[in-house]
């Protein structure tokens, strides 16, 4: 029996999953963008058309010395690449120094936040599954940080992620 025969009979065991419809392409710090405290700029990388909400990809651009706080969620998980400079990520208790082309996986529920520790931006490259949770909270996010009578605290509980 050949290999793809084989191959192609174990994929109709599985259901498919949900695809992109078309090819896409995104130049470096190209997308649907944000911007939050501390000069931290995201831009994501999917279109409101590509609604299947597997995942979510996003670049992310961060000054020297600015950090994310050690949080959790446990509806989500996050995969970072660096692409350039370096992070000091903490990580359920570990310490992780990653460079380019390294790479980090954030189970869900496990703590986590990170600096960015090069002289120069940082800038990561996220995938964030399932897709559009987290760029709802960013946009909430976003938007509480210019209502001075915001509570932060209502919208990080809203999108269930919690500040240790």
């Amino acid at each position: 029996m050949c290999y793809l025969g084989n191959l192609a009979r174990s994929l109709h065991a599985f259901p498919m999953q949900p695809t992109t419809e078309h090819t896409r392409h995104f130049r470096s710090l190209e997308g649907r963008s944000y911007r939050l405290l501390g000069g931290v700029k995201l831009f994501f990388k999917r279109s409101e058309r590509e609604d299947e909400g597997a995942y979510s990809l996003f670049e992310l651009l961060e000054p020297p010395g600015v950090s994310i706080a050690l949080h959790r969620h446990p509806s989500f998980q996050e995969t970072f690449v660096v692409l350039e400079g370096r992070f000091d990520f903490q990580a359920d208790g570990e310490l992780y120094s990653l460079g380019p082309g390294e790479t980090l996986v954030i189970p869900r529920g496990a703590s986590h936040g990170f600096t960015c520790t090069s002289p120069e931006a940082g800038r990561l490259l996220t995938i964030s599954t399932p897709g559009r949770l987290f760029e709802e909270f960013i946009r909430d996010i976003g938007a509480a940080n210019l209502d001075p009578s915001a509570d932060i605290g209502t919208v990080f509980a809203r999108h269930g992620i919690e500040l240790l």
